[in-house]
């Protein structure tokens, strides 16, 4: 299967456009663990949906209890940034991710909120300039999932905050403020954008033409879509 297949062999949408239908529905029916499976999948060729949604409920039942700190300190060991190899694009694919064990921030992160959501613990993503962490929505707790889960509080962020973000960069209480999962997914396409324009795959090219174009957010770029996809034809 290519990411420009219309149908897998098995009959069912491919993962693109079952990704598209996700983003183009309600949202309270997108979940992260789904729609960043089927985002892996679209360019890597393999759907690993029912795998990555496996994986995760059985790291949920290893955390010590239903607290952003238990999850961190699961995912502590187990999961952590992938310094050495920042733009390989396996870091934002999150069955890649589970299975090797490193990651982008925001990757991580998404991880973090799934098992959040399976605990019951209302676990949202921050999307600092450059960063990204998660955040306890009932109080001020603050997690890096990518710095070996590191815990702050609001002060504690602001005391790190040139450290997290690089300098130059004025801290600005909004910056804390839990984003949407659909903002999420616009934030790890861009990330893919910016490696796989840079390697100039047909393929994965032709992946991001089928994702972004999902979004309306993403309208203005339908000329660079439509050559994405001729590159690919």
């Amino acid at each position: 299967m290519t990411p420009g297949d219309d149908r897998r062999g098995d009959g069912v949408a491919d993962p693109a456009r079952r990704f598209a239908a996700l983003v183009a529905g309600p949202p309270t029916g997108l979940q992260l663990d789904e729609a960043c499976a089927l985002l892996a999948a679209s360019f890597t060729g393999e759907d690993r949906t029912t795998q990555v949604v496996a994986a995760l409920d059985a790291f949920a039942a290893e955390c010590g209890d239903a607290s952003l700190p238990a999850v961190l300190a699961a995912m502590r060991g187990r999961l952590r940034g992938n310094d050495e190899d920042y733009y390989d694009p396996r870091n934002s694919y999150i069955d890649a991710v589970l299975e090797r064990g490193v990651g982008l921030p925001i990757t991580l992160s998404v991880i973090a909120i799934e098992l959040g959501r399976r605990l019951g613990i209302p676990i949202g993503g921050v999307g600092l300039p450059g960063h990204f962490m998660v955040r306890d929505e009932r109080d001020d707790l603050y997690g890096d999932p990518f710095h070996d889960g590191a815990l702050y509080d609001r002060t504690g962020v602001m005391a790190a905050w040139e450290r997290l973000v690089g300098p130059g960069q004025p801290f600005d209480p909004m910056h804390l403020a839990p984003v949407s999962e659909r903002a999420i997914l616009i934030r790890m396409l861009n990330n893919l954008r910016g490696v796989h324009l840079k390697a100039g795959n047909a393929v994965a090219l032709h992946a991001l033409a089928l994702l972004r174009g999902a979004f309306v957010e993403f309208a203005d770029e339908e000329p660079q879509h439509a050559r994405w996809m001729r590159h690919w034809n």
